[in-house]
């Protein structure tokens, strides 16, 4: 009976332990309206929309270290070539600029609910890293205006990479598939 009641005590603490983490990402964006933060430019570092929470976990964090959680995005910088789309008249210009002017690029689609899309935040990161010469542009499906434009590109589903040589979409990877995605870039890669 001792034995059941030490396994049904450690299994309550740690089910108050995960509640007490279940709730941090709601006092989050409470902390930052308090805070007053300004908004803080999309790191280079971190390619998924979620902005590094490194600042509030230092030993004592002070009101004006908490990002701001806001959904606009800017542009990232450093040795990577991933840019973060920040609204749809900037969408839409890149993508009339990618096909009159014939450039390589890459389109990603990408939500911030999305599962998949945070594993392959990783991915689409290192390979813009790896060939800097091909822009990856990453583009927040929920953004504001983009959804008639997400339509007629035939985008139902992310993540989505749309690959472009010449102004012309060459190929399509749907999905979190690693492997084809590594494959796409390199192929698009010795096009040019």
């Amino acid at each position: 009976m001792r034995r059941k009641a030490k396994i049904f005590s450690a299994r309550r603490r740690r089910m108050a332990l995960a509640r007490r983490l279940c709730r941090l990402p709601r006092l989050l964006p409470l902390a930052a309206a308090v805070s007053g933060a300004a908004a803080k430019p999309h790191l280079a570092g971190n390619p998924s929309p979620a902005p590094l929470l490194a600042s509030f976990y230092s030993p004592s964090p002070a009101p004006s270290t908490f990002p701001s959680l806001s959904r606009h995005f800017s542009t990232t910088s450093g040795d990577s070539s991933m840019v973060v789309v920040g609204s749809a008249e900037s969408f839409a210009s890149i993508l009339s600029k990618v096909e009159a002017d014939k450039l390589p690029a890459v389109f990603y689609y990408t939500a911030v609910w999305c599962g998949p899309c945070k594993a392959m935040a990783p991915v689409i990161a290192k390979l813009s890293s790896k060939y800097p010469k091909i822009p990856v542009y990453k583009v927040d499906i929920d953004m504001d205006g983009v959804g008639n434009k997400l339509s007629n590109l035939k985008i139902f589903s992310v993540p989505t990479f749309h690959f472009y040589h010449q102004g012309q979409k060459t190929s399509e990877v749907v999905g979190a598939d690693v492997t084809k995605l590594e494959a796409t870039m390199e192929s698009l890669h010795k096009q040019l």
